[in-house]
């Protein structure tokens, strides 16, 4: 991150949920770039990335693939905190088809990532995505 007023936090979280998404659909490993080193879960669990990457692996390996993907973003929002801190959501709807065995389903509906700004670098800390499940 860039300490100067003409850095654009807003661009950056949704540069960010764009490679993730794009990763998402791609089923890519490179999706957990944007990943912060830990997530916070409703009624304030922590838990680390490493759970969080074995959950995505688990929820790619039951499809042979996604195809169509399509979302919008709907909003986009963050507040700097003291510290060099911040919080950051990016929300909207996503789409895509997963294929098992020739076979395809239809999923989607709304998404939600949540970000924190850690290190002068704006971080996933929650995900809310179609497909995705804790």
């Amino acid at each position: 991150m860039q300490d100067t007023p003409t850095f654009n936090h807003q661009a950056d979280i949704v540069n960010s949920a764009i490679r993730f998404i794009t990763s998402w659909f791609k089923q890519s490993k490179s999706i957990t770039e944007e990943l912060s080193d830990f997530f916070i879960l409703p009624g304030g669990k922590v838990v680390g990335k490493n759970v969080i990457i074995a959950r995505l692996k688990g929820i790619f390996g039951k499809s042979d693939e996604y195809v169509g993907g399509r979302y919008d973003i709907i909003d986009a929002n963050f507040e700097l905190l003291n510290g060099g801190k911040g919080m950051g959501f990016v929300e909207g709807v996503a789409g895509f088809r997963a294929v098992v065995e020739k076979r395809s389903k239809i999923i989607s509906g709304p998404f939600k990532l949540y970000f924190a700004l850690q290190n002068g670098s704006w971080k996933i800390v929650n995900i809310e995505f179609p497909g995705f499940a804790y």
